[in-house]
């Protein structure tokens, strides 16, 4: 998959992340809606890392670099933070299972996994994106060059990687 293609799909997922993540921007029922459609963008994204994941995953324990560690326990707990975002999200649902006709008893310890959930997850994107910022920039840099200036482009990634020597 080209760079492009996954820098849209990655932009995609984090956008719709953060508008999804204050139901009061969306209304409840739309917001409910939207998550269920990240899922599949979810799905697709950690398909297109399969390769990466299984590999990382049997060289977990051996000489792993470092960072490579690091982005990998990031990304299973992001994983499981969607997976309990989606599960508790379901069991205060007012919206999208009623569509279906299911009725969920009312809990308000979901609520409270739920907003937990979230807001932790949120941290592991913010600390995901961080440890992606170089190959994030560059593509950018890669895709918008004919839009930008070089020296633009270059004064734009100077201001954002100050260096304290």
């Amino acid at each position: 998959m080209s760079a492009k293609i996954r820098f849209g799909l990655d932009l995609f997922i984090f956008t719709g992340f953060l508008v999804a993540l204050e139901p009061g921007f969306t209304g409840k029922p739309l917001h409910e809606w939207l998550i269920m459609a990240g899922v599949g963008t979810l799905i697709i994204h950690f398909l297109f890392h399969w390769e990466w994941l299984i590999k990382t995953s049997v060289r977990f324990f051996n000489n792993l670099f470092h960072i490579s560690r690091l982005n990998y326990v990031i990304a299973v707990v992001i994983f499981i933070g969607f997976i309990t975002i989606v599960t508790s999200g379901l069991m205060i649902s007012r919206s999208f299972l009623p569509f279906f006709g299911i009725k969920i008893i009312e809990s308000r310890g979901w609520n409270s996994i739920h907003e937990l959930a979230s807001n932790l997850t949120l941290l592991m994107v913010a600390l995901h994106f961080a440890l992606h910022w170089d190959w994030i920039w560059k593509t950018f840099a890669q895709i918008y060059k004919g839009i930008f200036k070089r020296k633009d482009l270059q004064s734009i990634g100077a201001a954002v990687n100050t260096d304290d020597e």
